[in-house]
């Protein structure tokens, strides 16, 4: 079976939630300044994905990065 690269909100809508989500994530929300905010759009249209999953990237290096200086 070959998985596409690109599904429609109706099909994303009809899948199964993670039930695990909320044991290995959590959701959080934060205040950006629109300056900030404006520089992970810029990053995001490039590499053609959202603002938010640049943020998450970036937040996920940092606490790699966190990890290793312990």
């Amino acid at each position: 079976m070959k998985l596409r690269e690109k599904y429609t909100d109706e099909e994303l809508k009809k899948g199964v939630k993670n039930p695990f989500f909320h044991h290995f994530g959590r959701i959080v929300e934060i205040a950006v300044l629109h300056e900030d905010y404006a520089v992970f759009e810029e990053v995001a249209k490039i590499n053609g994905e959202t603002p938010e999953s640049v943020m998450k990237r970036c937040l996920q290096i940092a606490a790699k990065d966190l990890k290793e200086q312990k």
